[in-house]
């Protein structure tokens, strides 16, 4: 589980950059193909609904430039959500901690990376469902899935086309499910896990994903 947990928090530091960029109107989201259905548009909407956040914990200061309140207030709240890891990984490891962020700082990176790298076996089961919420807030504010978005690809191991589909799974794991009429049976160090007897990529694994389809579809056009 620890494996896991360190994935995710540097998956959101990874990404962190995107989503300081997207808090400003009409800045591009990384791109997805989407299609959705309008039960996905609904589940969307319900989740972008802006969430309460104690402002008096960090005064961002004046602003001439508007600002996407919603992506704002994801920024803060996982901003605070970074520093209490880290926090807690130093109050546990005995490691000088980190200071906290202080008036109009956004970067929740170096307190992603330092929990990622000093995480305790003693926190692991407590950071898990901290970091996994992370990568799922990140994702939808980035626009990077839905529930039920069908991705208009080629599996390269199936080989069916358009078979892939975000799925919201048991345990709040946002991931994507080959889920194609054919046998689909990815060598095992490729494939994050199974469900229903089908492979699974959590948020975490799709960049390795993304260089699976991209290599297929090269080989494709030199076959051709």
């Amino acid at each position: 589980m620890r494996e896991e947990i360190v994935a995710d928090l540097k998956w959101v530091a990874e990404y962190w950059p995107d989503l300081l960029e997207a808090r400003l109107p009409g800045t591009p989201r990384p791109w997805r193909q989407m299609d959705l259905t309008p039960e996905a548009i609904a589940e969307r909407d319900e989740q972008a609904r802006i969430e309460r956040f104690e402002r008096s914990l960090l005064t961002l200061g004046a602003s001439p430039a508007p600002v996407d309140v919603t992506i704002l207030s994801t920024v803060l709240d996982l901003l605070v959500h970074a520093d209490d890891l880290a926090a807690a990984v130093a109050h546990t490891t005995g490691d000088s901690p980190l200071p906290p962020p202080g008036p109009g700082e956004l970067d929740a990176r170096p307190y992603l990376l330092y929990a990622a790298r000093r995480l305790p076996d003693d926190l692991v089961e407590w950071a898990a469902p901290t970091a996994r919420q992370m990568v799922d807030r990140v994702a939808h504010a980035l626009s990077m899935v839905y529930a039920g978005q069908r991705l208009d690809v080629t599996c390269p191991w199936c080989r069916q086309e358009a078979a892939w589909r975000v799925r919201d799974l048991p345990g709040g794991m946002i991931a994507i499910v080959c889920e194609s009429g054919a046998v689909c049976e990815p060598p095992a160090r490729e494939v994050g896990t199974w469900w229903g007897g089908r492979p699974v990529w959590p948020v975490q694994d799709w960049a390795r994903l993304a260089r699976h389809l991209q290599a297929a579809e090269e080989r494709g056009r030199i076959a051709s």
